[in-house]
């Protein structure tokens, strides 16, 4: 848990440390007198997490002593002088066993406080656990056992995007039908509208956002019910658009193409942190042992992404194929930066280079790290099997295979090539053609069956229940919506791009048309037939009252932009986020975007969710095979 810094958060109009601030009240709260040393036992997933509020000193300030993991034995004995135990956990039904566990093997449990904290909140059907365990009494009589909820909803992780770090929300919401995740969307709006003012445009487009804007609309009456109008905040957050995933699920699946996407893609991103092999990177980023007999550092190197990085920011949403272009750029402007030292002949010259040496430090290594980085991307990128996957994806989305199997395809199933990838592109070609064939369907689930497993047909199940996967209806939707929309605008300049399709090389996120329709003079209002024709009930609007001191809309201007906030249930990709940036930054722009998300995704991870579901699927990126290689070739230059 390293040290926290909100630095990052603040490149906004809307200041979103705000939310990190709340959630680090709230800890304080549970933490208590901080007289009393206590114990954490975390679940080791909210680590991370909670790290992002508060490190390990304010932690310290606060009374903790030591920290622990589960599963735990014996606490009482391993830590006989501390007062409180506090046990971080998502309710969960497994971690919930470990708690108990835990407790029940405590040798000495009197006069010793047990607290099961549980984030976001309690579940009932882990405190019906709990309460069946007899925690509450044992042999000697009762002990102070008490449950608590930390309500730490969401994270801001960068200033313009929030979210609630909910991985599995796509396969609850989708595949089991589990409300959760939506009420929990609800909870953290409403949370949002506490700290920024109530929301007074309310647009929402899939079956999802409905239920997400009815809880909203109970929770706002229960919660601002007793505010007096001098009370209440004024709106920062003009309008919140909702966005079911289930009304673009080709943009998920497709492979991105901008800097921080890719890197998601073959590394992934978690907590703001992505991990790459370690030595790839120069001796400056490598940490030694601290201690003489420590265990050797971990093979992957943990690097952290955020706006506090000023080149980051600057190339986190390029298209790829432009980021080598710009780091010859940023290293020629620090040579040049370096080189004023010779032209420095005075005492005030060399005062002013001097104070300028941090930033150009920085700089030099914010461009040794990202070389690195895009290096190891390039050497997947540049390889064979990634060009003929991105050349698939794109014919996918732009021709009719309505009554065909794709070429690809069959020679991906031909080779064995990983199950994730294989169903990834099927379920775009089913997506973009608004289902498939019955005979192209069975085909392939033939072929799936017959080259995977019958395990698989579990797969294709959840696929289908999902919507990622179905037979064609009486109307193809997506041509008629790729040629209204313009999802596939033509050429498109990479390195200078004037619309949002360069995110993936040619082709316009469909999320983000739509958020686009809505900065139109009549919103969707003008485009009924496009939203009607996109899967789940109409879209709809509504207004939610505000004040009248509060109800005056100003015009908005360059430098007082109206406030949107979009939030997707079920993900959002990077890619996405890009192209939200991309107009938020355009010239004249008077609208700032903010996002929310149930979870950050991708492709991989949006199938791998579903999949986790079969028996004995392991997990793999699609990618293994030219990483591990990138590896060995690492290893083989380092030996040598």
């Amino acid at each position: 848990m390293a040290g926290t810094s909100h630095l990052h958060l603040l490149g906004s109009k809307l200041n979103l440390a705000h939310l990190l601030e709340a959630s680090k009240q709230d800890l304080v709260r549970l933490l208590g007198n901080p007289d009393k040393k206590k114990v954490i036992v975390w679940d080791s997933e909210l680590i991370a997490p909670v790290g992002m509020i508060a490190d390990v000193q304010f932690l310290r300030e606060h009374g903790v002593s030591k920290m622990v993991r589960l599963p735990v034995v014996d606490l009482t004995k391993a830590y006989p002088d501390e007062d409180e135990y506090l046990f971080l956990i998502r309710p969960q039904l497994g971690v919930v066993s470990g708690v108990i566990e835990a407790i029940r093997t405590s040798s000495n449990k009197h006069n010793k406080k047990f607290t099961v904290i549980f984030v976001p909140m309690k579940a009932p059907h882990c405190i019906t656990k709990l309460e069946e365990s007899g925690l509450y009494h044992d042999s000697k009589g009762p002990i102070q056992f008490f449950v608590d909820e930390f309500h730490m909803e969401m994270l801001p992780m960068d200033h313009d995007v929030i979210s609630l770090g909910l991985n599995s929300a796509f396969t609850d919401m989708y595949i089991d039908n589990d409300p959760t995740p939506l009420f929990l969307v609800a909870k953290a709006i409403c949370k949002i509208q506490a700290l920024y003012g109530i929301i007074p445009r309310v647009f929402g487009k899939g079956k999802k956002a409905k239920t997400v804007s009815d809880l909203m609309e109970r929770m706002r009456r229960e919660m601002f019910s007793n505010m007096t109008p001098e009370r209440e905040v004024a709106p920062h957050i003009d309008t919140i658009i909702l966005l079911d995933r289930s009304v673009d699920l080709l943009t998920p699946l497709s492979t991105q193409l901008t800097y921080e996407g890719l890197v998601d893609e073959i590394y992934g991103i978690k907590h703001n942190v992505a991990r790459f092999p370690r030595h790839t990177f120069s001796e400056e980023f490598q940490q030694k042992p601290t201690k003489a007999g420590a265990a050797p550092l971990s093979p992957q190197l943990p690097i952290l992404l955020t706006s506090e990085e000023s080149m980051f920011v600057e190339m986190r949403d390029l298209n790829f194929a432009s980021v080598g272009h710009f780091l010859s750029k940023e290293a020629k402007k620090i040579t040049e930066a370096y080189n004023e030292r010779h032209d420095a002949k005075t005492v005030s010259q060399l005062k002013q280079f001097v104070q300028k040496l941090p930033h150009m430090t920085a700089q030099k290594t914010s461009l040794s790290k990202h070389t690195t980085i895009a290096e190891l991307i390039k050497h997947v990128t540049d390889d064979r099997y990634f060009l003929e996957q991105i050349y698939a994806e794109q014919q996918l989305r732009e021709e009719d295979f309505s009554d065909r199997a794709c070429e690809y395809i069959e020679k991906c199933i031909g080779n064995l090539e990983p199950i994730a990838k294989v169903l990834r592109l099927i379920c775009m070609q089913s997506v973009a053609n608004s289902g498939l064939k019955p005979k192209i369907l069975e085909y392939y689930k033939r072929n799936i069956v017959q080259a995977y497993g019958y395990e698989h047909l579990i797969s294709l199940h959840h696929l289908e229940t999902a919507g990622l996967l179905r037979l064609q209806g009486d109307k193809r939707v997506f041509p008629q919506l790729r040629k209204q929309l313009k999802l596939i605008p033509g050429t498109v300049d990479d390195k200078e791009p004037k619309d949002i399709s360069y995110v993936f090389s040619g082709y316009a996120p469909l999320s983000v048309r739509l958020v686009e329709l809505f900065e139109k003079p009549q919103g969707w209002g003008t485009f009924e037939e496009v939203t009607r024709a996109l899967p789940g009930p109409p879209a709809f609007a509504l207004s939610q009252p505000v004040s009248k001191a509060q109800e005056k809309r100003q015009r908005p201007t360059v430098d007082r932009p109206l406030i949107v906030l979009v939030f997707f249930l079920g993900g959002c990709s990077y890619a996405e986020i890009s192209a939200l940036r991309f107009r938020s930054q355009m010239e004249g722009a008077t609208t700032e975007y903010i996002v929310g998300t149930t979870h950050v995704t991708t492709g991989y991870s949006l199938l791998n969710s579903v999949l986790t579901q079969t028996p004995g699927f392991m997990a793999s990126r699609l990618w293994d095979n030219q990483l591990d290689a990138s590896d060995k070739s690492g290893n083989e230059s380092t030996e040598s």
